[in-house]
């Protein structure tokens, strides 16, 4: 059993662990970027429904702006895994 004292394994370092412990197949960085991209694509999808109503153009601005995030982050997470 690991205690806060005790450095993590390489294994450990490259897999992450979840916050009960349990190892996790991804690191913590890459499951960051994933958590990331799928709460931009939340976001637009949201977005998408708002613009109905959007007279003042907010809706599309941040749908943009959303977009080019999203696709930083989905070239860092393809850069990352291949």
């Amino acid at each position: 059993m690991k205690t806060d004292t005790q450095s993590p394994s390489r294994l450990e370092k490259q897999q992450g662990t979840t916050e009960s412990g349990a190892l996790s197949p991804v690191d913590n960085r890459t499951y960051d970027l994933l958590q990331a991209l799928v709460s931009k694509l939340e976001a637009l999808d949201a977005y998408s429904k708002y613009t109905a109503d959007d007279d003042s153009g907010i809706f599309r601005q941040l749908m943009a702006e959303d977009r080019r995030q999203a696709q930083r982050l989905l070239d860092e997470v393809r850069r990352i895994l291949c």
